[in-house]
């Protein structure tokens, strides 16, 4: 009698292999497209939050006819030190409760909004970049990803000669904004008394900055800009408008990183730029920067957002930090 084969039915190791492979490619092939298509998603989102700071700064402007002041301190006399116009803002970003529980007769590192929860420690899903993995809180301080735009202005040390970014166009602004009056203030964010109104801005409101993208973290690590956190609060000032909840200057130039406080001259980004001492490498730290490739966000004074190149000319970005500078600008 003949023999009857019986057909088996399966997958040879090699042909297991080869769909192994094909798996493997396609992934290969997808997964850049993903992460991509989910970069784009938190891209966009990072650019809608400067959009609803434009609207809610505006909205401040139609009822109060000024811009916040970027920042009060202890020192100025001014009602709720430390905090900036991240905080009075509040009731036009949708945030009225949070606003009302606000005491303005007291520091705000004093002030428990909840039990067991300070105003330093509160946070808003529209002050965080969903770009940037830094955490959301550093020890008690929530962290920012927005700030104003002082101008082309110094930040804390008056210091001149520690880069060759501060050159003649900067020196000529005082230091971080101090005085109060509107005619010493560069951007459209300041230190203390002075306010700022659109019709101060005389550059034209689509030509200049108004609020943009920062980040709390130093460049590849997990550590605070200040080493505490607190430079990086959207609430916080440290008593004057150096931090995150104030604003930064156009001094810097976009996604020019270094590290921390007291960074080395090999943890600096640009190696012209030779901190010195603690102040000059704090003010060094105070720029735009976000987490996205090629430059960040901004929002103009106009309401309008751009993504602006850190390729810019830095001379033209110190003319679109400044709001009265009368430079005739071109595409940027």
């Amino acid at each position: 009698m003949p023999k009857r084969f019986r057909r088996r039915f399966g997958f040879t190791l090699i042909e297991l292999l080869v769909v192994i492979s094909i798996i493997a490619v396609l992934i290969a092939l997808l997964l850049p497209a993903v992460q991509q298509a989910r970069e784009a998603a938190r891209r966009s989102q990072c650019r809608n939050n400067l959009k609803q700071y434009g609207l809610g700064i505006h909205n401040y402007h139609d009822t109060f006819t000024v811009f916040p002041i970027g920042a009060t301190g202890g020192s100025t006399g001014n009602a709720l030190p430390r905090v900036g116009w991240q905080v009075r803002i509040l009731p036009f970003m949708d945030q009225a409760p949070l606003y009302n529980k606000v005491d303005f007769s007291i520091d705000a590192r004093n002030q428990a909004i909840e039990p067991g929860r300070t105003l330093w420690n509160f946070t808003l899903p529209y002050v965080r970049c969903p770009s940037d993995p830094y955490p959301s809180h550093f020890g008690i301080y929530a962290q920012a990803n927005y700030t104003g735009s002082m101008g082309s202005q110094l930040t804390f040390s008056t210091d001149r000669t520690i880069c060759h970014h501060f050159d003649s166009y900067a020196m000529k602004q005082s230091r971080f904004g101090t005085s109060p009056s509107a005619s010493q203030v560069s951007g459209i964010f300041s230190f203390g008394a002075a306010s700022i109104r659109i019709g101060d801005v005389t550059d034209g409101t689509t030509n200049t900055l108004m609020a943009g993208e920062a980040l709390p973290g130093c460049m590849g690590n997990g550590t605070s800009v200040s080493g505490s956190g607190q430079q990086g609060s959207w609430i916080n000032t440290w008593g004057n408008l150096f931090a995150l909840g104030g604003g930064v200057s156009t001094i810097v130039p976009i996604n020019e990183f270094t590290t921390c406080d007291f960074a080395t001259p090999g943890q600096i980004a640009d190696p012209q730029c030779n901190p010195g001492t603690w102040q000059n490498t704090m003010q060094y730290n105070y720029g735009f920067k976000s987490r996205h490739v090629g430059g960040a966000h901004f929002t103009l004074a106009d309401g309008s957002v751009k993504f602006i190149s850190e390729n810019i000319n830095h001379q033209m970005f110190q003319y679109i930090g400044d709001r009265s500078d009368g430079q005739v600008l071109g595409e940027f």
